[in-house]
């Protein structure tokens, strides 16, 4: 099966599965980093991490493979500090709607989904008119997103981020397309 009917036969699934999916969980959870990366963390301290190759890119074992994580720096917003780190983009591989579903539930265990898929995003996906498919939890410091790539392929990311760009991303969101 192609790329684009399998994305437009799992669209529906990946709708259901965010609205079936949904558990609240009492009490929010504080996101201050991934594993031993903590956001305020600068480049320097970053590099001293046994997985952290470069103050940008470290590989973690994660769910059986090993994974790329992409780290993005910025300073305070009120000051003009040193850049720290603010996000942690974790590349989890090829999409599929069995992966994309323990991704989902493995979220949900830790998080609660706090903004879920919307319908206009995801038929604006499926007819190619954005790349990417976001669902947030923990008010958008965790995020799930299938992101399109150039040439169709789909591909699944996690991403941990300060609350700033939490907010910044939320605010985006909200924003007439």
């Amino acid at each position: 099966m192609s790329v684009r009917c399998h994305l437009h036969a799992s669209l529906p699934t990946l709708f259901l599965l965010a609205m079936v999916l949904f558990t609240p969980i009492a009490q929010a959870e504080i996101i201050d980093g991934f594993r031993e990366m903590k956001f305020g963390m600068t480049e320097k301290e970053i590099v001293t991490l046994e997985a952290c190759s470069t103050s940008t890119e470290c590989v973690y074992d994660l769910a059986g493979k090993n994974r790329y994580l992409i780290l993005d720096y910025s300073g305070a917003p009120e000051t003009e500090s040193a850049a720290t780190l603010s996000k942690i983009s974790i590349d989890m591989g090829a999409f599929t709607d069995q992966w994309y579903e323990e991704l989902q539930i493995r979220l949900q265990d830790q998080y609660q989904l706090t903004n879920d898929l919307l319908e206009v995003d995801i038929a604006a996906f499926a007819k190619h008119q954005i790349s990417e498919l976001t669902s947030g939890y923990e008010q958008g410091q965790v995020l799930l997103t299938v992101v399109r790539r150039k040439f169709g392929n789909l591909i699944l990311k996690v991403i941990y981020q300060n609350k700033f760009m939490a907010a910044k991303s939320l605010k985006e969101r909200n924003t007439p397309h």
